[in-house]
């Protein structure tokens, strides 16, 4: 069948303009005018125009539905040459869970180039969270998006504390700027997929120096009571096996971090075939303390393999203990059996294949924090990090040569200076000579020299001044 000539009806279909793509009719049971328009490459959209007429005259609101459908056609029009979607969202939030789909594809174990890893996801489905506590209309339509109200967001988060949305501000700029990030990812997919027209844009925020950015550590009088206190509490004898289990493993940890500088991940990640003798060392007494820990890229924060100097020795053997590994002492340290090489070091109690559970680790750490916050940390906002951070910050104000310290560590000079840079004002002279080691560290770097750190000294330090 040709094209019908302009304004002719084809059983109940009335076109509009000669265009079949477009046209009004109704249903042989209703009065109301219904229009059809095809959208090309995204199907057709057949809705009612509301208007009514009669069942059995098709002249009565004819006119008025033909309208209606026109004007439907040009806002079509008008979206495509604006490279738009023709067809309307419903909600401003509709597309979250495609986008999150998009970024799930791109997690990897370890961190390389274009993809994420399994924390960066969730802090990205966080973040997201945190937009839609903020844009709580969620029937806004995308089309009639407020972009005044979304650049205030940055506002809005440095200011705002609400404990029915769980919300309260940062510490610092740097995790609102991590936020819009992600807020910025979501709406450049939007435009991508063609469902708005342009980008919002969001009030400055003065970037803060990774120097103001600093993260709570202990002094080593807390140190030396929290460590206390949480040896007294890992050999507290009123408990079951799996709590008193869970508890020494714990302690281990805390020790492990503190004086490997090993982060909590890292440690959760650790395999036995990753620990190893440190060959370099030949002074008896430093043997004894000394290995190597090879920290695998996929177990690294940085997605960058390392090998650590640590000291901790006695750390892993008791820990190899409370996993039931007997000793063989036929292999080099830390005399594991073959058979247990590829066994995570930091498992669940009686489970040597499954990791310590998340609620472990949550609930160890919340008894922790009961039993040290009002005695020694007061204000401090101690957490498993923490560990790390003091122990760093010990070597600092030792004067450890920060190109090691950095290796050790896993983390940049420059951030090693910078985050760390509070000692200043404690102990000029250890700043001091630690800038003075930058001259040496071309030589260094040709001849890396054996690395040992250990807290005894600093505590020994404590126990003469506490008498």
């Amino acid at each position: 069948m040709g094209r019908p000539p302009k304004g002719l009806w084809i059983k109940d279909q009335f076109f509009l303009d000669r265009d079949e793509d477009c046209y009004v009719y109704k249903r042989p049971t209703t009065s109301v005018w219904q229009y059809y328009l095809r959208i090309k490459g995204e199907g057709e959209e057949r809705k009612s125009t509301g208007v009514k007429g009669d069942i059995d005259d098709n002249e009565i609101g004819r006119e008025q539905a033909l309208d209606i459908a026109h004007q439907r056609k040009l806002e079509v029009l008008a979206r495509h040459q604006q490279g738009l979607k023709a067809r309307r969202v419903k909600k401003m939030f509709d597309f979250i869970d495609d986008f999150l789909v998009e970024e799930q594809k791109r997690v990897a174990d370890h961190n390389k180039p274009g993809y994420i890893t399994k924390e960066t996801f969730r802090i990205k489905t966080h973040h997201l969270g945190l937009l839609k506590k903020y844009y709580q209309n969620r029937n806004t339509k995308l089309e009639d998006l407020d972009y005044s109200h979304l650049y205030n967001y940055p506002t809005w988060r440095s200011l705002t504390v609400d404990k029915k949305l769980d919300i309260k501000p940062p510490k610092t700029t740097h995790t609102i700027l991590t936020e819009l990030t992600t807020i910025k990812a979501y709406f450049s997919y939007l435009m991508l997929k063609g469902y708005i027209s342009r980008e919002p844009t969001f009030v400055k925020l003065k970037r803060e120096s990774i120097r103001n950015n600093r993260r709570d550590y202990l002094s080593p009088t807390q140190y030396s009571q929290t460590i206390n206190t949480v040896r007294a509490w890992a050999n507290s004898k009123n408990t079951t096996p799996t709590m008193e289990y869970n508890r020494k493993v714990i302690y281990q940890v805390l020790m492990l971090m503190s004086n490997s500088f090993l982060r909590k991940g890292e440690c959760k990640g650790l395999r036995w075939s990753d620990i190893r003798e440190n060959k370099n060392l030949v002074n008896t007494e430093e043997k004894k303390v000394g290995h190597l820990i090879d920290v695998r890229a996929e177990i690294s924060k940085t997605g960058q393999p390392r090998t650590v100097q640590s000291p901790t020795k006695a750390r892993f053997n008791e820990l190899r203990k409370l996993a039931g590994i007997p000793s063989d002492k036929k292999r080099p340290w830390p005399h594991i059996p073959v058979d247990k090489l590829d066994q995570l070091v930091i498992t669940k109690y009686s489970h040597p294949d499954e990791p310590l559970g998340v609620g472990t680790w949550d609930r160890s750490w919340q008894e922790i924090k009961e039993l040290c916050q009002k005695r020694y940390w007061f204000n401090k906002n101690i957490t498993y990090y923490s560990m790390r951070h003091t122990g760093i910050s010990f070597s600092v104000q030792r004067g450890v040569p920060m190109l090691q310290l950095s290796r050790n560590a896993g983390t940049g000079t420059r951030y090693v200076e910078d985050v760390y840079y509070h000692h200043e004002s404690e102990s000029k002279k250890t700043w001091d000579m630690l800038n003075q080691n930058r001259k040496f560290y071309e030589k260094v770097h040709k001849n890396p020299s054996t690395m040992n750190l250990s807290m005894d000294d600093v505590l020994e330090d404590i126990d003469e001044e506490t008498g």
